[in-house]
Parts: C-alpha cells; structure tokens; sequence
C-alpha cells in the first residue's frame, strides 16, 4: 500500500510538472509582450480556477450548482463573448461577494444568495460579474500588473515551480486579487450597463439589480460588516443606483415583451441552500 501511495504521488508531480512546462511559454509571453490575449486568458482562469477550487468550501449540490448555472448561463449566451465557457460557482461562504475570474469562471457566496428576495435580484448579480468577464476586465487588470511587473513573480512561481504545494499557494495568491478586486468605477458602470442588456435579452426584468443594491446599501447603513467585502470590491454608491434608474427606464420603454422578475425553481433553489449545513466566514488565505 505505501508503494502504491508513493507511486501516485509522483505522478501526480509529474502531472503537475509537465502541466507547468506546457505553460512556460505562455508565462514567457505573457511577460515579454505584457498582454493577455483571450486564449491566454482562459488558460490563465482555468489554472487559478483549477487550484482554488480545492481551497475555498463550494457547494456541492448538483441541483442547487445546475440552477445557478442555467441562469447564468443564459446570460453569458447574450453576452458579446458567448463562446466563453462561463462556470457558475457556489462558495459556501457566509461572506456577500461575487467575482469573476479570466475566462469566465465566477463565483457568488451563498451569503449574497441568501440576501436575494426573487430570481431578477439574482440574475442581476450574475449578469454583472458576466459583464465583468465579457468586458474583460479581469485580463485588463492582469495586463496592468504585468506592465508594471507587480504580478511576474506570482506567474513564474504559479507555473515553474515545481512543488505541488507551493504551486496551489502560488495560485490562490492569484484568486485572492480576484476575490478581493476592486474595479474601476468606470469597470463598474461598464459592468451595470452591459448587465442590463443581457437580463433584457433573457427577458428578466433588470430592476432586480437596483433592489439588490437598494438592499445591501440599507444594510450597510444597519449593520455593516456582513457586507464589508462586497463593499470593498463593488462600490454602490448612490450614484451608481442613480444611474442604473435611469438607464433601466430608458431601455424599458424600448422592450414590449413582459419581462420576469421571477424564475421557476428560484424559491426550490433558496430552500435547498437554507437545507445545508451553515455556511462558514470565509477568507481566503
């Protein structure tokens, strides 16, 4: 047995290693020309994807991950990117947050889920960090750092190294800037405008992104630290709500289709979360 173990770890290294020399050109490229193009940036999202995963608590329930991403899903269809292969994902986690990472995997908290009050509050959220995505926001902000070089060390190391510990802390170091990056306003406001047009699209009424923020800056008001994070990293300022009023009034008077603040499974959904153990205060490390 302990041969057996011994043998399954080393190829699991060895797994691991020629995934890290499959990839070294990519990191050489990546520094010498300080852009990320798109095939770049799914491979990029996909490694930090693939060693968080096993880091931060997700939900494991099929039926309540397949709503999650049928929603979403429907939304990154009637994004300018549909190719993307956008994955929906549950943090178990107490926190309110979303995030997007490169190539379209994205995250939302079950403490944010659990916040919402019908399917378009939902969707809103989805159909923001999609916008994130489609916009590519987060391989601009890669960009960024690799111009000034902030980010090479934490790419060489996620990739070369050839120890697979050290490998997975080189990764989630890198969905850490994720799960606690804040964009621009500009980013942000690019990120409502779109996401107004992807739940239209779908025919979900976008109104559902003003009461989600309505709500969760009343609360703030209250009680602040259970929304610190998404604070943190999604500003809703009252001017932010202002304009996605104004913006929300405009295209509606444009749409006949009636459009549907709710979704068929969405209380199910709520009610198989609340049916799971608590979820945990979550930071990553």
């Amino acid at each position: 047995m302990r041969d057996l173990v011994v043998r399954l770890s080393a190829v699991r290294t060895q797994v691991l290693v020629g995934y890290a020399r499959h990839v070294v050109l990519l990191v050489l490229a990546l520094v010498a020309a300080g852009c990320v193009g798109e095939e770049q940036e799914q491979q990029l999202g996909d490694a930090i994807a693939r060693d968080i995963n096993t880091h931060i608590p997700l939900v494991a329930d099929p039926a309540s991950v397949l709503y999650i991403n049928r929603i979403g899903l429907a939304l990154g269809q009637r994004s300018e990117r549909p190719e993307v292969p956008y994955r929906f994902s549950i943090v178990n986690s107490a926190t309110v947050n979303a995030f997007a990472l490169p190539g379209g995997h994205i995250y939302i908290t079950r403490g944010l889920i659990e916040r919402t009050e019908n399917a378009s509050e939902l969707a809103g959220v989805l159909a923001h960090e999609v916008g994130h995505v489609a916009a590519r926001h987060g391989a601009q902000a890669l960009e960024r750092e690799l111009r000034t070089g902030s980010v090479v060390s934490e790419l060489y190391r996620l990739f070369l190294l050839r120890e697979p510990a050290i490998l997975e802390q080189r990764a989630l170091r890198l969905g850490e800037r994720f799960w606690f990056a804040s964009h621009s306003r500009a980013a942000e406001r690019e990120a409502d405008r779109l996401a107004v047009r992807y739940m239209m699209r779908a025919g979900m009424d976008p109104k559902g992104m003003i009461t989600m923020l309505t709500g969760l800056i009343e609360e703030e008001a209250e009680l602040p630290q259970p929304v610190v994070e998404w604070f943190s990293t999604h500003p809703a300022t009252e001017e932010r709500v202002r304009m996605l009023r104004r913006r929300v009034t405009r295209v509606e008077a444009e749409v006949t289709p009636e459009l549907k603040s709710d979704l068929e499974g969405y209380s199910a959904f709520l009610g198989r979360l609340s049916s799971l153990p608590p979820p945990l205060d979550l930071h990553l490390p």
